[in-house]
Order: structure tokens, then C-alpha cells, then sequence
């Protein structure tokens, strides 16, 4: 009896021991592995077209972007979640999903969409899991004028799902004007009751040829609404005209005065040499004609 008991008491002290070694050596193999820093963004542009943008960077390399790797994209419902696609990172990190009309979306009575994206991790790196709420908004621009004054108005709605819109007061929208390279911010005001809010337009600022200027309001990371981004054009600007620069050339007509001048001399310099020589050809011949003849000299 006593032989079972010692002989029962090694075995669970063996099987304790290799349980110990075996969460000891998965502790190690995690502590390995570099942890992945995700982060999911909701953008939305002017078509109306949204994108689920996740960056993933390594926290152990000074956030460095992981390029190259699987991430799965999902809708989340209330009891489950469905599957959207899978985008292979750049190399800045990113993975880009476009929503289209297509995609199938949960949407709660209020009109929010709950979106996840999810990294599986390998050998070298963590999981990592990232998700977003977002709310159905829509951001447009309109343009008028009070005497000599005018004005940007740009407009935030809520859509909720029964297709009921509902004015969304209190968000920052930034207003600017789009250049060759970039972009200028020319303000930023909060929207009112109302769901607008209204910009002075500065008094001269350059246009195209006939004064166009592309106006851009956005709404730049919102909790609730992502990034939202609209565009509009009006004739506001002041008109540049474009003189097309002229390259005085030889053969121009208004060429420079110090190259024809030059060119002058020079040719008149071959042409003095030319009739100098002709001259001298026809001062020889003359000379041969007025000298007699070798046998005339003996006689």
C-alpha cells in the first residue's frame, strides 16, 4: 500500500514538473515575440466611398512599420461578426479596405457601425486585434454671399437607419483651399444646431486662370465620425494669367541686339573676305594680259 501511494506521488510530481516546464517554455516563447501596436481608422471622401485603414507598427523597433504581413477585416454584430477581407500590409504598415455596396454591414438602430481589424501573429510577432465604432455622416459644402462678404458653409448630418437625417452639432470642421502640393487651412469653426458652420472667405486669394478654387472641409479624427472629407469649387479667386515667358533665340526675329551685332560683323567680315579674293583673281588676270610674251622679250 505503501509502494502504490510513493509510487502514485512520483507520478504527479513528474506530470507537476513537466506542466511547469511546458508553461515556462510557451512564457519564454511569448516573451520572444514583438509586441504589434494596431491601430484601425474609418475615413470617408468625397464620393461617399468609406476605407477601414489599420497600421501596424513594432513597438520593439521604435514603431516601425510592419510591411508585408495579413490582416483580416470584419463587420461586428451583436452575437457575431462577419468576415470582409483580407489586406496584405504596405510599406508603410497599412492595410486598406474599401467599403463598397457590396459589403455587408451592421448597422444598430442608431445607425453605428462597429468594424474590427485583426492581425494572427507568426513566430517573430504578437497578435494583434483593433476595432472602431462609427456613426453614418454625411459632411457637404455650399457657397453664398451677403453683400460684398462671402461665405463657406459646410454642413454635417447624421443618417440614421431609418434614413432619418439629424444636424450634428458641436464638430470641428476645417476648411482649406487646395494648392498645387498641398493643402491651405484658412479656419476652423464648430458646427450649431443647425449641423453648419460658416466660414468668412478671405478677401483675395489667387485662383486658376479664371479664378476657380477647390475648397476642402474635413473632419479629421473624430471619435464617433472618423474622417470625413468633402470638395467643392466657386470662381472666388482672383484670376492669374499666365504670360508665357520668351526665349529670345538666333534665329527669333527679336533676337538679341549683342548676338546680331555679332552675327553682323561676322558675316560681314566672310563676306569682305570673299569679294577681297574675287578682287585679287581679277587684278591677276589684268596683270598677265598687259605683260608680252617671253619671245617678243628675246627679239
Amino acid at each position: 500500500m505503501s509502494f502504490r501511494i510513493r509510487y502514485g506521488n512520483r507520478c504527479i510530481i513528474w506530470i507537476s514538473l513537466i506542466f511547469i516546464f511546458a508553461i515556462g517554455d510557451i512564457d519564454a516563447q511569448n516573451t520572444k515575440k514583438k509586441t504589434i501596436r494596431s491601430k484601425i481608422e474609418y475615413f470617408k471622401d468625397q464620393d461617399q466611398i468609406g476605407r477601414l485603414v489599420t497600421t501596424l507598427k513594432v513597438k520593439e523597433d521604435r514603431n516601425a512599420p510592419l510591411e508585408g504581413v495579413l490582416v483580416h477585416f470584419y463587420s461586428i454584430g451583436d452575437t457575431s461578426k462577419i468576415f470582409f477581407d483580407s489586406i496584405s500590409t504596405n510599406k508603410e504598415g497599412q492595410a486598406i479596405f474599401v467599403l463598397n455596396e457590396s459589403s455587408n454591414i451592421y448597422k444598430d438602430s442608431l445607425g453605428l457601425m462597429t468594424f474590427e481589424s485583426e492581425y494572427l501573429g507568426n513566430q517573430e510577432y504578437l497578435s494583434a486585434t483593433s476595432n472602431i465604432r462609427v456613426q453614418t455622416v454625411e459632411l457637404s459644402l455650399s457657397f453664398f454671399q451677403k453683400d460684398t462678404v462671402k461665405y463657406i458653409s459646410a454642413e454635417v448630418n447624421e443618417i440614421r437607419l431609418d434614413d432619418a437625417i439629424v444636424p450634428v452639432n458641436g464638430v470641428d470642421v476645417f476648411i482649406y483651399i487646395q494648392g498645387t502640393f498641398s493643402l491651405l487651412n484658412i479656419g476652423d469653426a464648430e458646427t450649431n444646431h443647425e449641423g453648419k458652420a460658416i466660414f468668412e472667405f478671405p478677401v483675395e486669394m489667387p485662383g486658376d486662370t479664371n479664378g476657380l478654387l477647390t475648397i476642402v472641409s474635413k473632419i479629421e479624427d473624430h471619435d464617433l465620425y472618423g474622417n470625413l472629407e468633402s470638395k467643392g469649387k466657386i470662381n472666388w479667386g482672383k484670376p492669374i494669367l499666365l504670360t508665357p515667358e520668351k526665349h529670345r533665340g538666333l534665329g527669333d526675329t527679336d533676337a538679341p541686339l549683342w548676338m546680331v551685332y555679332t552675327l553682323i560683323v561676322l558675316l560681314s567680315a566672310v563676306w569682305f573676305h570673299y569679294f577681297y579674293i574675287i578682287l585679287m583673281i581679277i587684278k591677276i588676270k589684268l596683270s598677265r594680259t598687259k605683260i608680252p610674251p617671253v619671245q617678243e622679250l628675246i627679239l
